[in-house]
């Protein structure tokens, strides 16, 4: 299942990702998270192939930050 999630890059480089919560809240009065671009900074919005459970290690993480990266043409 495809989920949309955040990207943050500043000058061409990723520097924020986020994922919002699988399970939305019930209660309508609970905040809300969300990434917000500053100046020369780029936000992106992806649909992705993401698992909570598979970003248990740090190699995952960075694989995944790697495919971002890919895929939205920006450098290390």
């Amino acid at each position: 299942m495809k989920t949309r999630i955040q990207v943050l890059s500043q000058g061409g480089r990723l520097i924020g990702v986020y994922v919002p919560p699988q399970n939305p809240p019930t209660d309508p009065r609970t905040p809300k998270a969300a990434l917000v671009a500053g100046p020369r900074q780029k936000l992106h919005e992806v649909a992705v192939e993401f698992s909570q459970t598979a970003m248990r290690t740090r190699k995952h993480i960075d694989d995944f930050h790697a495919a971002l990266r890919k895929q939205l043409k920006l450098r290390k």
